[in-house]
């Protein structure tokens, strides 16, 4: 791995904690996040990591356009996607809704996994767009 594409991943996972762990994740993203509905919060949640994603692309690679809206595009869809089903997952099955049952850190913990590896296909189809 060559220090941009590190750099990159690095700035991607930057990005995803801003958008997940920071008052960007507002309150009710966080209530409509934990039910998987509604989806409009969940979406503008999504919208976010999008933005931060190709902030970081645009930063780190300074590529053209299509580089920086394929990484937003596949941020947004994803987050989206990954969120409402955990929310919806959670919402039938209270235990993984609830930090004092294992259940629920696991469930966190593939959340974040599955928006980590997305995270690092995006540098690399990026990465080789921008070259």
């Amino acid at each position: 791995m060559t220090g941009t594409a590190a750099l990159l991943v690095t700035a991607l996972f930057v990005a995803h904690f801003l958008g997940d762990f920071t008052p960007l994740a507002n309150a009710r993203m966080q209530d409509a996040k934990s039910a998987g509905t509604p989806v409009g919060p969940i979406a503008v949640h999504a919208f976010v990591h999008a933005l931060l994603a190709a902030v970081a692309v645009a930063v780190v690679l300074r590529p053209g356009a299509v580089p920086v809206l394929v990484a937003a595009a596949i941020v947004f869809g994803t987050h989206l996607g990954i969120d409402v089903l955990r929310g919806r997952l959670g919402a039938r099955h209270p235990e993984l809704s609830n930090p004092q049952r294992q259940g629920f850190w696991t469930a966190l913990g593939l959340d974040q996994l599955l928006h980590g590896l997305v995270l690092i296909r995006v540098a690399w189809l990026v990465f080789r767009l921008a070259a």
